[in-house]
């Protein structure tokens, strides 16, 4: 049978370190959320009820109370996987992308009046914006920024000066046959 996870006695220097971090409001969540943990269980909740408060599964609060004991704060704030893929994207990137998203292509000198997302992609690719990734990773970014690429319709015109009589003519001549006449 395990034996239950039990929080050690936090030293002077680590009961200081944790009430600066529960006021930090530049932490994130995440990293907030295991400060928080850490204060509910040295107050005397159970794990599975401090876990409860803090918001987190009671085997993540187990884990990082066993990580306390073992090692301190010092961990707190590390990232899960350092050795993990970099972001190939960084956030100015992505408001360029949009900036240039929400511009008329006519404004930056390109020959068409609406964006598509193929077209998107390669000016920003081209222009450097972008590192080279595929049209639908753009359509991602973009929907996830709130912004939908809409079909654009067109329609043709004739330059035949009839155009609007020969319609209509033959708009009348198949009348019947849409009604259903027998």
């Amino acid at each position: 049978m395990a034996t239950p996870v039990r929080l050690r006695a936090l030293t002077r220097t680590e009961q200081r370190l944790l009430r600066t971090k529960l006021r930090d409001l530049a932490l994130a969540v995440r990293v907030h959320q295991r400060y928080r943990l850490i204060d509910e269980v040295r107050r005397g909740r159970p794990i599975v009820e401090a876990a409860d408060r803090v918001g987190c599964h009671f085997t993540a609060a187990y884990g990082w109370v066993h990580r306390f004991n073992t090692s301190g704060f010092r961990t707190f704030e590390q990232v899960p996987n350092p050795k993990g893929r970099p972001p190939i994207l960084k956030a100015g990137q992505l408001r360029e992308l949009v900036d240039v998203a929400l511009s008329s292509p006519t404004e930056r000198g390109l020959p068409f009046s609406n964006w598509s997302v193929p077209k998107l992609a390669e000016y920003c690719r081209q222009r450097r914006l972008l590192p080279p990734v595929t049209d639908e990773w753009v359509r991602r970014l973009l929907r996830r920024e709130g912004l939908t690429a809409q079909r654009v319709r067109t329609w043709k015109t004739s330059s035949d000066p009839d155009f609007d009589r020969k319609k209509n003519a033959f708009a009348s001549s198949t009348g019947g046959a849409r009604r259903g006449r027998p």
